[in-house]
């Protein structure tokens, strides 16, 4: 009887081992499977995580290489226009005293009577110049036959002015106004001017 008492002894302890075993199993196979979904999970929060900073750096990166390319051209613009204002001042200088050297020359008297030779003077009409060019002006005149009033005004170069306000009339030979008519059409027709890059 012993015996058989220690053979269900046995047969209980094996069938809770095998019990036990088999409940172990479960719980052990539920634990890497849960385990497993909660690695899954983070790994696939963690990669979306990675993935907006990595896009938010390259946004920035992109912003930032385009706002140094956008400064650099427009740092290279600014030299080029400043480098343009400088040496189209220079140039203009230089014209305005070669205007100057030329006012005070034989040739001066010359280009004066060639512009009144344009010109149909009435005896209503009125001349304005500066008044060193006073007396040439009115020896000029003269020497055409005209008595017309002339009257001291300033021009900065040279040159003068032609009025008549009874047959609406104007001539201006302003040797300042001139430049500065030369001046614009440089500006505008030359050539010389910083373009916009379609890049």
């Amino acid at each position: 009887m012993e015996k058989i008492e220690e053979n269900i002894l046995k047969a209980i302890e094996s069938d809770i081992q095998t019990n036990a075993d088999l409940v172990r199993s479960v719980v052990e196979n539920e634990t890497d499977s849960l385990r497993n979904d909660q690695l899954a999970f983070f790994k696939e929060g963690l990669k979306k995580e990675t993935d907006t900073y990595l896009e938010k750096e390259l946004a920035e990166l992109r912003l930032y290489a385009a706002t140094k390319s956008s400064k650099d051209q427009m740092e290279t613009k600014k030299k080029l226009l400043s480098l343009r204002k400088e040496l189209t001042t220079t140039l203009f200088d230089e014209v305005y005293r070669d205007l100057e050297q030329f006012v005070q020359s034989a040739e001066y008297q010359t280009y004066i009577e060639r512009q009144l030779a344009q010109l149909t003077v009435h005896e209503t009409g009125v001349f304005a110049c500066n008044k060193r060019d006073a007396a040439m002006l009115q020896s000029l005149l003269q020497a055409k036959g005209y008595n017309n009033q002339i009257e001291e005004a300033h021009f900065p170069l040279g040159g003068f002015m032609y009025r008549d306000t009874q047959l609406n009339a104007e001539y201006s030979c302003s040797l300042y106004d001139r430049l500065q008519e030369e001046l614009e059409w440089f500006r505008t027709n030359s050539g010389f001017k910083v373009a916009e890059s379609e890049a």
